[in-house]
């Protein structure tokens, strides 16, 4: 097995040549019974989102979340997608575009360099953060951000508590052609909520392998 962890130019590059194909892909997520439609929506409601609010959307990709997103904020309010890939926020903006959202602003940057702005009402990463090696300090640097009583909300993928190994390098296979690696199982950004949000809900999903979590400020 390949455990060698991509660099950052290598990731961008990856994810600019899945962009085109990469909502398609969700579909085979689904047909696996992994619902990541109900947890991107569990994510973004624990956000308790409010029309008007500014909500930072950290590893955005094609911009599977602002759909909804823009029910919770409104016109009024404002969507920031965030993401290491050009060609992935190339067709978030396509996406944009076509349902006639003028309310968010795409940037390209590495998530661990990205300055959250001092008017965030929310953060939110769906499958994202865990591929930054930078993971713990973004978290930490979220936390020490945003305003008190402000919203950090996760979704990722995480290794079971009780799964044998041979599952756990099985999975990692099958997420390698999105630049999963075994040594992404020891990272725990869930955990890392923990250590610096309070208010803090960790949920657990599909026999254990996700992690849908919040933290307030």
């Amino acid at each position: 097995m390949n455990k060698r962890i991509f660099t950052r130019e290598e990731i961008q590059k990856m994810y600019d040549g899945l962009a085109s194909s990469y909502d398609l892909s969700m579909f085979f997520f689904k047909i696996a019974g992994f619902k990541v439609d109900t947890y991107r929506k569990k994510a973004i409601q624990n956000l308790h989102l409010e029309p008007g609010d500014t909500v930072v959307d950290l590893g955005c990709g094609t911009g599977l979340n602002f759909s909804l997103l823009q029910e919770k904020v409104g016109a009024e309010g404002k969507i920031i997608g965030v993401d290491l890939s050009v060609k992935m926020l190339e067709q978030a903006e396509s996406q944009a575009n076509k349902k006639g959202w003028d309310n968010i602003e795409l940037l390209q940057s590495d998530m661990a360099e990205f300055q959250i702005p001092d008017d965030t009402d929310g953060v939110l990463s769906t499958m994202a953060i865990t591929m930054s090696p930078e993971y713990d300090q973004i978290i930490q640097k979220i936390a020490t951000t945003l305003e008190k009583g402000k919203r950090l909300s996760i979704f990722e993928l995480q290794k079971p508590n009780g799964w044998p190994e041979w599952l756990v390098k099985l999975m990692v296979k099958l997420l390698s052609p999105y630049g999963t690696r075994y040594e992404h199982t020891q990272r725990t950004p869930c955990n890392s909520i923990e250590k610096y949000f309070s208010g803090v809900s960790l949920q657990y999903q599909y026999f254990g392998s996700v992690c849908i979590a919040y933290g307030v400020s």
